[in-house]
């Protein structure tokens, strides 16, 4: 375990902004689009190990880039088919 980020492969990337989810809290028509816009904003990767019972596996974060309580960053896990999901 590593509590280091990692950056994004290109891959990862594409699989993020193919989340509705996370094209509609971005405000992104598309996956192309909710692409260019994290090009834009600081979007990393860790592995992460719940510290009680649960979780394991990817944790990806996407910060704006800017600070503000009322727009926490994003964060997406992966679900038990290993899709990502919004957490």
């Amino acid at each position: 375990m590593t509590n280091k980020p990692f950056a994004l492969t290109s891959g990862e990337i594409k699989e993020i902004a193919a989340v509705k989810g996370v094209q509609d809290l971005w405000g992104a028509g598309s996956a192309e689009e909710m692409e260019e816009m994290l090009g834009a904003n600081y979007t990393v990767k860790f592995e992460f190990v719940n510290g009680s019972p649960g979780y394991v596996g990817d944790l990806f974060l996407i910060q704006p880039d800017y600070l503000d309580p009322e727009s926490p960053a994003v964060r997406l896990i992966r679900d038990r088919e290993k899709q990502l999901v919004l957490e």
